[in-house]
Formats: structure tokens, C-alpha cells, sequence
């Protein structure tokens, strides 16, 4: 019953209110509290601490300065084999152009700028037409170069003559000596049957001819085109102090 002088409330008429005592409430607090604090424990303990992030740095920092120079390296290698490649290739199209069209081609490297080029020749051409034309095996008054100008590429080198620093034997090939002096440009030619000549059209001395190519980590590759007129890529190698076919 309500006291005198009080009124009900009709809303709670009807309703039975369970009042929770209080010591049972301040019992339910401290276990939320502690599975908040587990939770905070947990997350502490997946993360990374300060000292374990700067190690895991000076490990990757390690590794980076092992690999970069090793990288580096093996790029510089690689455009090395690939311009001597490119070489090759062109010395092939060369000697198959001199026999599909029956005219003598020439491959002309310019060791000082680096660059090279394939030309068909005079061949039978008079020299009513084109007065330069005086021997078979000379170039045109307007030079006919197929394919344009070929480029080496920045850093790498030709030669025609073998790098100082190689042995004093150490020939690529069927290779014997170097030419004397060294020849810049250099001119390797192909007569209408496609076989490696000299300028006059005579076959190859010395066991082919050679182009070289350096770089400033003196690695050294070298394209050979034999006397029978096989072309091959070499690559200098530094462990076993030999050339060998690439």
C-alpha cells in the first residue's frame, strides 16, 4: 500500500519491479573489467614492438646492400650479351641478304661512336652509273644502308682488337691474332655467295674476322665470323680464363 498522502502511479499498477541488490552489481563489474583488460593483452602481444621493427629494418637493409650491387651487376652483363647479339644478328641478315639478292653486303662498326650498319655494295654496277663503283666491293656515291643505324648500347664498347687486360693467347674461336693496327671502323664483307671476304673479295685471313665488346666492368663478349662463314657469340669468362660460346 502506498503511503498517505501519495498518489500510485497507474503505469506501474499491474507490473511487478525487481529491484537488483546492490552488492550483486558491484559484483558484475570487476568481470568486465577484466575481459577488457585481457583484450587489451592480447592486442599488446600481436603487436611489434619498437626495438623488433628496427631489427627487422637493419635486416632488410643488409640484404638490400648484398643484392643491389649483385643486380646492378647482372643488368650490365645482360646488355652486354644483348648488344653483341644484336651484332650477330645482323652480321646473319647480312650474309643472307649477299646471297638472296646476289650482291656483295658489308657490315661497317664505327668503334669510336658506337654505332653500325649493314650497306649493299657496287656489285655489278658500272661506273657509268655510279662512278664509284670502280670495283664490286665499293660503296655506293649514295650509300644504301638497310635497316638504318644500329647503336651500342651507353657503357658498352667495340673493338677490334682484344682488351689489354686478356692473356696473351686468348683468342675467341678460330681466331689467331689481332689485325695490325686496329681497324676503326671495321668492315666485315660477304660476297654474292653469302662467304666472308676481305675488301678486294679474297677470303679471310687470320682464321675470320672478330668485333669485341667491353664494358666498364671489363666484361668481355665477342661475335666471330669464321673463314666458312659461321657466326658465334663468346663470352669471356673470368673463373676459368677462356672464352666460351654463347
Amino acid at each position: 500500500m502506498a503511503p498517505w498522502g501519495t498518489s500510485v502511479n497507474p503505469c506501474l499498477l499491474g507490473r511487478t519491479i525487481l529491484r537488483v541488490p546492490e552488492h550483486a552489481r558491484l559484483r558484475s563489474l570487476p568481470r568486465g573489467n577484466a575481459n577488457s583488460k585481457n583484450r587489451m593483452a592480447s592486442c599488446r602481444e600481436r603487436a611489434f614492438t619498437l626495438l623488433e621493427v628496427l631489427i627487422v629494418a637493419a635486416i632488410f637493409g643488409i640484404i638490400a646492400t648484398m643484392a643491389i650491387p649483385q643486380a646492378y651487376y647482372a643488368v650490365k652483363a645482360y646488355r652486354l650479351h644483348a648488344d653483341a647479339s644484336a651484332l650477330a644478328n645482323q652480321l646473319n641478315i647480312a650474309r643472307m641478304r649477299a646471297a638472296s639478292q646476289f650482291a656483295p653486303y658489308r657490315e661497317v662498326v664505327n668503334a669510336s661512336s658506337g654505332t653500325y650498319w649493314r650497306e649493299q655494295l657496287c656489285g655489278g654496277t658500272s661506273t657509268s652509273t655510279d662512278s664509284a663503283c670502280s670495283s664490286a666491293y665499293n660503296a655506293l656515291t649514295a650509300a644504301d644502308i638497310e635497316g638504318g643505324t644500329q647503336y651500342a648500347t651507353e657503357g658498352n664498347r667495340f673493338s677490334s682488337c682484344r682488351p689489354s687486360f686478356l692473356g696473351a693467347s686468348s683468342y675467341p674461336g678460330t681466331i689467331q691474332a689481332d689485325p695490325s693496327p686496329c681497324p676503326d671502323p671495321i668492315e666485315i664483307y660477304f660476297n654474292t655467295r653469302g662467304a666472308p671476304v676481305d675488301s678486294s673479295g679474297n677470303p679471310l685471313g687470320n682464321g675470320g674476322a672478330v668485333i669485341y665488346f667491353c664494358n666498364q666492368y671489363d666484361m668481355v663478349d665477342a661475335v666471330t665470323v669464321s673463314i666458312g662463314g659461321a657466326i658465334t657469340v663468346w663470352n669471356w669468362d673470368t673463373a676459368s680464363s677462356s672464352w666460351v660460346k654463347r
